[in-house]
């Protein structure tokens, strides 16, 4: 099973399910991270954080928290803030082992601009 991980161990991501596709976001937010996202579902992805170790940035819509660690500032994941359904974890795939991540295709996903895949 794949894990992600911060780089101090304080925050990690156990998934079940890696996606085939990796996405690239080329929003504000996302280009700044440099995160190549993997859409998991909420039952088969699951974030561990020991206490106070998660520092959520919230901003624009507050559709999402972006989670970081704390102590190390790694950007792990973000979580949807919405209820609606269907749930899903986006992990940052950048804090998985690069075998984990090796055969995975990835998109670029035009957040800036047209909100359409432009690979």
């Amino acid at each position: 099973m794949p894990k992600a991980s911060c780089h101090c161990g304080a925050v990690t991501v156990d998934i079940e399910t890696m996606p085939d596709t990796l996405v690239q976001c080329t929003c504000s937010i996302c280009r700044r991270y440099g995160a190549l996202w993997a859409f998991c579902d909420t039952e088969t992805a699951k974030a561990h954080a020991a206490p106070d170790s998660l520092a959520p940035y919230i901003w624009g819509d507050k559709q999402i928290a972006f989670q970081h660690c704390s102590a190390c500032i790694c950007m792990t994941h973000y979580d949807l803030l919405s209820t609606d359904e269907p749930r899903r974890l986006a992990v940052n795939a950048q804090m998985l082992s690069a075998e984990s991540i090796e055969h995975a295709k990835v998109r670029t996903f035009d957040g800036a601009d047209t909100w359409q895949f432009i690979d």
